[in-house]
């Protein structure tokens, strides 16, 4: 290589589709469920979440919303609090 030219390299590498299933449904709807709400600390997450939680309250009036916020950015944080208490889980992840 000569010294009076630069070399530019692209770290991003190539692009690939990836097709994965989605995961198995085991509820019809969420009539009557009681739905975790789990926020992870970062800007926006919890306006998401509210939003989601109107949305879905509109369309199921008997549900119960248990909003939960993890307090550290750890993986599981809350998730297994969460769980226990609720039929269903709605993780948010936002910036």
């Amino acid at each position: 290589m000569r010294e009076d030219y630069i070399e530019i390299v692209n770290p991003t590498g190539q692009r690939q589709a990836k097709r994965g299933d989605l995961a198995e449904r085991h509820l019809e709807n969420l009539r009557g469920l009681r739905v975790g709400l789990l926020d992870n600390n970062k800007p926006n997450a919890g306006r998401f979440l509210q939003f989601i939680g109107a949305m879905l309250q509109e369309r199921y009036a008997d549900i119960e919303l248990v909003p939960k916020r993890k307090m550290t950015r750890m993986e599981a944080d809350g998730l297994v609090e969460l769980v226990g208490r609720c039929d269903v889980v709605i993780n948010a992840f936002a910036d």
